[in-house]
């Protein structure tokens, strides 16, 4: 048996893989599925023993993020490194018969930990499985939990290599910045084109890293029903409008419209990507024209929901209309879809007029514009958390699974990308329950 580390060395190594309170991961969560499957059990967890609390990396079964230190079976479990705990009837272990989580929900009757040791021997949590009926695992089923919290183990080297990896990498970052500045010095005008190159380059990387992915929801998923709905609405035009009242014709010539409006947003979208980021020939765009483009296009959401969208005047701005149609079709949307239950949507979009010097500290702008227009979408919808302000505009993120709510998670990236295109940037403010603000910064 592994002598034990004293616990403070342990917290900091468990501190050291920045696991707690992360994003779940498909990883971690097929690994609780699996041995869930294996073992025949209601419940599988993989926890982490914090100063205080037990966290949950991935919760198979309960719908559970954390519970106190002092009532978790992985505490009693990581003390033990090199065993596995086993605890085939709870109420009759003098350990365990009068923890609030036996007595009472989610009725911790059956509980088998496998302590996650890491490579310097620290125990950090456990992968396990629980049930709330009396059993026991057969030989097999506890070799196969085993092999899967070896592969928890791996998961967490891998994080904690890449982590490694990213500070290297910042430092390395921070070596050349030292440089360059001992460049400048001597040829200034030279130094300033290279860091405009510099970022050109890192905006092309990410342009590039996150096209595939898009681009294949977009031409696939997205257009190839696109163009059946519009064949059969051409069709149903063409030989079924004569027999339409008015009203009927009316949602046929919206729906040809819709159809066609999409289309053109999908094709253009797909070359905006490939081909450039800034438009190439900015013209002067009306943002009220385009937010009530965008209420039309939601009309049947917002009518379904019972919403209400307050649209004070906006500004015109120099820009692309499509990107910035592109913007608000996504704030919008997600305005409507992250709802509170049984409330229905209300939605404000407003403009202000504020001097770059008292740009908000966390905004960042490249256009070197003296004045900006902020234009606000606020809702009263189910917010989040505040710490994840900056992680929702990252391609491909979401605080919620696809069972909740739909969506590919590129929606916000795409927001972000917009507002930079045109010299300018997006924030977003939110309290959990709260509703949130998305605040979109253009040059004046």
């Amino acid at each position: 048996m592994r002598t034990p580390s004293p616990e403070s060395d342990r917290l900091k190594t468990l501190n050291e893989y920045d696991i707690l309170d992360s994003l779940p991961e498909p990883d971690y969560d097929d690994i609780t599925s699996l041995a869930a499957q294996i073992c025949q059990t209601s419940i599988s967890l993989i926890s982490f023993i914090d100063d205080k609390r037990q966290w949950f990396k991935s919760c198979h079964g309960l719908n559970v993020r954390e519970t106190p230190r002092e009532f978790a079976f992985c505490t009693h479990a990581i003390l033990e490194p090199d065993q596995t705990l086993i605890v085939t009837d709870s109420r009759e272990d003098p350990r365990f018969a009068g923890n609030p989580l036996v007595v009472g929900d989610p009725y911790v009757i059956f509980y088998a930990g496998i302590p996650l040791v890491d490579a310097d021997g620290f125990a950090l949590g456990s992968l396990c499985v629980i049930d709330q009926v009396p059993r026991q695992l057969s030989p097999t089923q506890l070799t196969a939990l085993q092999t899967l919290a070896r592969q928890v183990v791996n998961l967490l080297a891998l994080r904690k290599a890449h982590k490694m990896a990213q500070q290297s990498r910042e430092r390395y970052r921070a070596l050349v910045n030292e440089l360059e500045q001992q460049v400048e010095e001597r040829t200034r005008e030279l130094v300033a084109s290279n860091t405009e190159l510099t970022k050109a380059n890192q905006r092309l990387l990410r342009s590039n890293e996150n096209l595939q992915q898009f681009a294949y929801v977009a031409s696939h998923d997205l257009q190839e029903p696109l163009r059946k709905i519009q064949s059969f609405s051409s069709l149903l035009h063409a030989h079924y409008a004569s027999v339409l009242d008015e009203p009927g014709q009316d949602i046929l010539q919206r729906m040809v419209a819709a159809g066609t409006r999409m289309s053109t947003l999908i094709r253009d979208l797909l070359s905006y990507s490939r081909l450039s980021t800034r438009a190439d020939a900015p013209q002067a765009v009306s943002l009220t024209t385009v937010v009530n483009t965008v209420i039309n296009d939601l009309e049947v959401s917002i009518a379904e929901l019972k919403a209400q969208i307050h649209l004070d005047p906006l500004p015109a701005v120099l820009g692309d209309a499509l990107q910035l149609g592109q913007l608000f079709q996504n704030l919008l949307s997600n305005a409507l879809k992250f709802h509170r239950p049984d409330v229905p949507p209300v939605i404000q979009v407003r403009a202000h007029w504020i001097a770059a010097d008292n740009l908000p500290t966390p905004v960042r702008v490249e256009s070197g514009a003296i004045a900006y227009h902020r234009i606000d979408v606020v809702d009263n919808g189910i917010g989040f958390d505040q710490k994840y302000a900056e992680r929702i505009f990252q391609v491909f993120q979401r605080l919620h699974g696809r069972s909740e709510f739909a969506g590919t998670g590129i929606g916000l990236a795409i927001c972000e990308k917009v507002a930079i295109n045109h010299g300018g940037a997006i924030e977003a403010t939110s309290q959990v329950g709260q509703g949130a603000r998305f605040s979109i910064y253009l040059p004046v």
